[in-house]
């Protein structure tokens, strides 16, 4: 076999490589849930979760792509779900709550893109702080209640039946993706967004304007969180300080399971987003159905996510360029 030969049969590897860890995610939790994962019951629950980490994933592709670490998106979830139920409840307009969700997100993506493209400190350090800082904004916001209730509306806000709801979640998803898709593969956005996660210095000297490019970036990445808090609010109804808490981490792992670099760069792909997602899902789903406590899950979650590090970066860390 020739190198040219082999070298082929590693990218195809590696472009399936996604597609079989889902596939035997779901087999394994399949045979040691006796079942209960497929489910009826599971599976709806399953669509449900898998469309707001798919969503926020998708989007984080863009900034994690650039090479930025963002590690504050649940609470901006979190934020941007509790003032939009909150316009809510004040108004009787879901719609409103909607515009509110998307401008609150936008105001968070744009603070944390000129951040990053302006000032020199690693940004994964500020988006932590950010993070803790929102958290404790959220909790003074909410004060002695713990959780916000849409049914408390000063006019009544209709309830969506479970197939409403998942065309509604369809259709955000669908959309999302493939605008996702045209921006990252098919615009001048998605090369330089590539071209900066592989090396911003080379990027810088080639032309690329990376201030720009950073900050729509994470614009991008703010409508995907956007929507997935509207997502969240329109099916649980309600929202409270530990909404989205865990969607931090697992974008993170999602986007290692769905074959993408945490360095970014040009191996960065948007349906990463969609596959990890689904993985991700799947794996938090079969863990809690096996009966394991919280910690346990955090601890197995955290061993596959180094193995699945480990094993991708020998394929590419190497070929990175110094940064």
């Amino acid at each position: 076999m020739d190198k040219k030969t082999k070298k082929i049969d590693a990218k195809l590897i590696g472009n399936l490589a996604p597609y079989i860890g889902l596939v035997l995610v779901i087999i394994i939790f399949s045979i040691t849930t006796k079942g209960a994962l497929l489910s009826v019951t599971n599976l709806q629950s399953l669509s449900s979760q898998v469309i707001v980490t798919a969503l926020v994933t998708i989007g984080a592709v863009f900034v994690f792509g650039a090479g930025y670490f963002d590690m504050s998106l649940g609470g901006c979830i979190c934020f941007a779900a509790v003032v939009g139920g909150q316009a809510a409840i004040a108004t009787g307009n879901i719609f409103l709550a909607a515009v509110v969700i998307l401008l609150v997100a936008l105001v968070f993506g744009l603070i944390k893109g000129i951040f990053a493209a302006t000032v020199n400190v690693p940004f994964f350090i500020f988006t932590i702080v950010l993070g803790s800082v929102i958290s404790a904004v959220v909790l003074v916001m909410l004060g002695s209640e713990s959780t916000i209730y849409l049914k408390d509306a000063v006019k009544e806000i209709p309830s969506l039946s479970f197939s409403q709801m998942s065309a509604v979640n369809i259709i955000f998803l669908a959309v999302f993706f493939i605008i996702c898709v045209i921006l990252f593969n098919y615009t001048s956005l998605g090369v330089r967004i590539k071209n900066m996660g592989g090396n911003i210095i080379s990027a810088k000297q080639s032309g690329i304007d990376t201030r720009k490019t950073t900050i729509s970036a994470f614009l991008v990445s703010a409508v995907g969180v956007a929507i997935a808090a509207f997502v969240i609010l329109l099916r649980t109804r309600t929202v409270g300080g530990t909404t989205a808490s865990t969607v931090g981490n697992d974008v993170m792992v999602a986007l290692v399971l769905g074959g993408m670099p945490l360095s970014g760069g040009p191996k960065s792909k948007i349906s990463a987003g969609l596959l990890g997602a689904a993985t991700i899902t799947v794996l938090n789903s079969g863990l809690t159905i096996m009966g394991l406590s919280t910690g346990q899950i955090q601890i197995c979650r955290g061993v596959v996510f180094i193995v699945v590090v480990l094993v991708s970066s020998l394929s590419y860390r190497g070929k990175l360029l110094p940064r």
